[in-house]
């Protein structure tokens, strides 16, 4: 109650072209401020309101860069360098609410801003039937805010509170390719592969340990299949999604049995049919049938087990 948060963000950006074309760099740098006025939090053990304001402001930059290779171009190489921040935010500072299974959060008056720098390098190819991209990221993460168990418990619920967890890393590899079986046939894959570990506070004692991220993503991909007849306005496609078992678990998500189960988040292959077409010049109709095996499968993190066999039709007017 009586909260104001306030953002503002200026940045600029350019694109240079060097060497005829051989090389394009795009730097670019942004300017945040923050600011943030609460003025009743409750305490929930003593029962007084109290006010909390803080402002936090940064400044960050990025360099990308693209080199096309050969005369044809149809290879470019990608780099980028940049840095993140993330000022805390009313939720971070303020909550009192239950959050995972058996904890209470309470407000904090003190916490730092998140910090980032990221890179990532990768390649774009297209050739006559096949294309795709590859590439490979690293974050390195500075003050990350986490729930963190006080040792204290208010009406059976343990009570957490965030804290700036310290250092970390994600870093991951993601591929994506197509191909052009025929003229009116072709298949595309991509997956991503995630890790990354953080300091954290996994028992109720401040001791910081290392351990995985919260809700890493697990080894996911999809797969597909398309026709679609040439100079034809209708198509069709099969689509499967999955994911491993995620079992590479931080202490928090043990605990938060509601949306993890015991042991890790289970696998799945999810089967999708749709099709589509043109009825008129500005009119598409699409039908699918979705979860076509009538799986029962979760998301990792999400807590809500997504829906069964379902038919879900579609129609885009354009004007």
């Amino acid at each position: 109650d009586n909260a104001t948060y306030d953002l503002l963000g200026v940045f600029v950006q350019n694109t240079l072209g060097l060497w005829d074309g051989a090389l394009e760099l795009t730097p670019g740098m942004r300017a945040t401020w923050a600011a943030m006025d609460a003025g009743r939090v409750l305490d929930p053990v003593s029962g007084r309101v109290t006010a909390i304001d803080d402002d936090w402001g940064s400044v960050v930059g990025s360099l990308r860069a693209l080199a096309p290779l050969g005369r044809d171009r149809r290879v470019t190489l990608f780099a980028g360098l940049s840095q993140g921040f993330r000022a805390p935010n009313l939720s971070d500072l303020t909550r009192l609410d239950t959050a995972r299974s058996g904890e209470l959060e309470t407000p904090v008056d003190n916490l730092d801003p998140e910090r980032f720098v990221s890179a990532e390098a990768g390649v774009r190819f297209a050739g006559e039937r096949l294309s795709g991209e590859l590439a490979a990221y690293h974050t390195w993460i500075e003050n990350l805010i986490v729930r963190t168990p006080t040792g204290e418990t208010i009406d059976d619920l343990q009570e957490v509170t965030k804290r700036n967890a310290g250092r970390g890393y994600v870093g991951g590899i993601e591929l994506a390719l197509r191909y052009q079986i025929r003229e009116d046939w072709r298949v595309r894959a991509q997956g991503s592969w995630m890790t990354g570990r953080v300091d954290d506070y996994p028992t109720s004692d401040p001791v910081k340990e290392r351990g995985y991220m919260s809700r890493l993503m697990p080894l996911t991909g999809q797969a597909a299949v398309r026709w679609q007849p040439a100079g034809q306005s209708f198509w069709a496609e099969a689509v499967v999604d999955a994911a491993e078992k995620a079992t590479h678990l931080s202490a928090s998500d043990r605990r938060d049995t509601q949306r993890i189960p015991r042991g890790g988040t289970p696998g799945y292959a999810v089967l999708t049919l749709r099709g589509g077409i043109r009825l008129a010049e500005a009119l598409d109709l699409t039908v699918a049938l979705e979860n076509v095996t009538d799986e029962d499968y979760r998301i990792h993190g999400s807590g809500v087990n997504e829906p069964g066999r379902q038919w879900v039709v579609q129609g885009i007017w354009t004007f």
